[in-house]
């Protein structure tokens, strides 16, 4: 077969169309679902809810469970100090202040603060090396002067023995060092000698972000879930137990036609008489009750039925008194009931 008559044959093939599943059918065929298949589909959506409720509480508690950590205060070189490499902070990587930086919380319990301090300050440094001066020094200077890459926190005045403060940071992901200090009035540190005693603890909460908004993803499956359950549950109900007809239905369909109504004349309407109707054709006058008695006056007597009588008078009104034969003889006297 040569390659013309190849297309001659390809020319007289029809294409079959493919079927497509809209939305309307998917429709008819959650609604085409036997009594057992939506007891399986709602048994499913309540699972589901428990299921994804059970899923945000353990992400909201994941979110919410802080990673402690603490710090110890002791003397350097550069004066007494603590310094804490916290380690790796994990979270969304999003720079700069937004809702998703990590929060941590630093407690200081001051047992004897130097004498010569006019604040307490702290330090959250982004850095690997806690050990590199220069980059913690360059750190602080910037976390100082505002930087986002850096925390930084003081209690803008003296603190006394015994005393508590907190310091509250808000921090992107990464590498960090925990740098807490006494400074003098010209911002040196002012416990060369080693005089202050403190104790440092801090929490981190890295899953906050991350835990947070998984949760909430799992919230609103339980709630889709709740809603399909809803549903399921109303067609089940409606299947297994299905309504009552009302009153006025039944009222109807008892009184109404059992089908549509007989189908009218086919033609026009057949032609009258031709003529004036003939005498057997007049209408027979109507019969009025039957007159009993006669008087020359012209009172009559007539049968009102069942026994009794009624008296017309002459100018044709009717006596209001209702008359029985008289027993006695003849003539009509009034009934006594």
């Amino acid at each position: 077969m040569d390659d013309d008559d190849r297309a001659d044959g390809s020319d007289g093939l029809e294409p079959v169309p493919s079927k497509v599943l809209v939305d309307e059918d998917r429709d008819d065929v959650v609604e085409a679902m036997s009594l057992e298949e939506r007891e399986e589909a709602l048994n499913r959506s309540r699972w589901n809810v428990f299921m994804f409720l059970g899923i945000a509480v353990i992400l909201f508690g994941f979110a919410l469970f802080p990673m402690p950590f603490s710090a110890d205060y002791q003397s350097s070189l550069g004066g007494a100090q603590a310094t804490k490499d916290v380690g790796l902070i994990w979270g969304v990587p999003i720079a700069g202040d937004d809702i998703t930086d990590v929060p941590v919380r630093v407690d200081i319990a001051i047992d004897q603060p130097p004498p010569t301090h006019s604040e307490l300050v702290a330090f959250m440094i982004q850095t690997a090396d806690c050990t590199d001066s220069a980059a913690l020094s360059d750190g602080q200077v910037a976390a100082e002067n505002g930087s986002s890459d850096h925390g930084y926190a003081t209690t803008m005045g003296r603190v006394t023995a015994g005393s508590e403060e907190q310091f509250r940071f808000r921090v992107d992901p990464g590498q960090y060092c925990l740098i807490v200090k006494f400074l003098d009035i010209d911002g040196q540190n002012a416990d060369q000698s080693g005089t202050g005693t403190v104790e440092i603890d801090g929490r981190v909460w890295p899953n906050q972000a991350i835990g947070g908004l998984f949760g909430l993803v799992a919230v609103v499956l339980a709630a889709l879930s709740f809603v399909g359950a809803q549903r399921h549950g109303n067609e089940y109900r409606s299947m297994k137990q299905p309504k009552e007809a009302s009153v006025e239905s039944t009222v109807l369909a008892a009184a109404g036609p059992s089908g549509p109504p007989a189908a009218g004349p086919s033609g026009p309407p057949s032609a009258g008489p031709s003529g004036p109707p003939t005498a057997t054709e007049a209408p027979a006058p109507s019969e009025g009750p039957t007159v009993l008695q006669e008087d020359e006056d012209g009172t009559a007597w007539l049968d009102a039925g069942n026994g009794y009588v009624h008296r017309r008078m002459p100018d044709g009104d009717f006596d209001q008194t209702v008359f029985v034969p008289n027993p006695d003889g003849d003539g009509f006297v009034p009934h006594e009931g």
